[in-house]
């Protein structure tokens, strides 16, 4: 089963090339919604074996400490990790991640009508988000930070009085409607609320893997190289640091030169393989 076919209009295209900007895909209205629906979080708030990895509330950002609640009148519900415990985003994000290459995570949010569960925010991860019931309004704003890791949440860079009046001024709104998709890629700014109907959407997160992540492989490779595991000199605190990063330098240069191409790839893309599958 391809998931992608059913998220995205040109799978070939997609699987080529990351769009840079955000795309709106108008899908069959019946896919998310058999993957997961309004009785779906029902059941899950009353079935604790059938708990998301976190559940919760939330209300233009703040958590709100109501019962959970799956027609709460004016918070959002948040069913955080349902890849690992609800059978059919399972397999869904699963298949989904084998054709990406890139691990892939599943929520989902369960807005009322006139409300907003979060405000501007941006992700460090490219976003698919598949409406399943209901109309969401989105407001989408270019990247604060290009790429952003996980240095760069937005939760820990935050925005200047500047940029959040810029956002809510010019960022582009886009009007999500059951069937649709809406991809976002990492580190643009997002927002949605509702208006009179209320909202279902099932978030696929994918978790890219970067050059930084190729770059920690293989700085772990590189513990197998004699001169990067050697001691730094004592009497550190008066040494010049800029000798010892030229130091280092060098050494790992003749790391990387000497470097097996094909057995180091061999390795990574093993190592690639079960990050995905999860069990990495």
């Amino acid at each position: 089963m391809s998931v992608i076919t059913r998220l995205v209009d040109d799978p070939q295209a997609f699987l080529t090339r990351w769009p840079t900007e955000p795309v709106v895909y108008q899908r069959d209205a019946t896919y998310p919604a058999d993957l997961f629906d309004s009785d779906d979080a029902r059941r899950i708030v009353a079935d604790p074996t059938l708990r998301s990895i976190e559940l919760g509330h939330v209300r233009e950002g703040a958590l709100v400490p109501d019962a959970p609640n799956a027609d709460h009148p004016t918070a959002t519900l948040v069913l955080n990790g349902l890849h690992v415990t609800w059978a059919p985003l399972r397999d869904a994000s699963k298949h989904l991640a084998a054709e990406l290459g890139h691990p892939v995570t599943a929520n989902v949010y369960l807005t009322p009508p006139n409300s907003m569960g979060y405000g501007p925010h941006w992700d460090t991860h490219h976003v698919l988000l598949a409406q399943s019931e209901g109309e969401k309004t989105w407001r989408l704003a270019p990247p604060i930070i290009e790429d952003p890791l996980d240095v760069h949440r937005w939760t820990k860079v935050g925005f200047t009085a500047e940029q959040r009046a810029d956002i809510e001024a010019n960022a582009v709104t886009v009007t999500l409607k059951a069937g649709q998709v809406l991809f976002i890629p990492r580190g643009w700014v997002h927002f949605g609320h509702t208006t009179v109907q209320r909202s279902l959407h099932i978030t696929f997160g994918i978790q890219l893997l970067t050059r930084h992540w190729l770059l920690a492989q293989l700085l772990d490779q590189a513990a197998e190289h004699l001169p990067l595991r050697a001691a730094l000199p004592p009497g550190l605190s008066g040494y010049p640091a800029d000798a010892l990063v030229a130091d280092t330098r060098a050494a790992l240069w003749t790391f990387l030169d000497q470097l097996d191409l094909i057995a180091s790839g061999g390795a990574i893309q093993g190592k690639q393989q079960c990050t995905v599958l999860g069990i990495a």
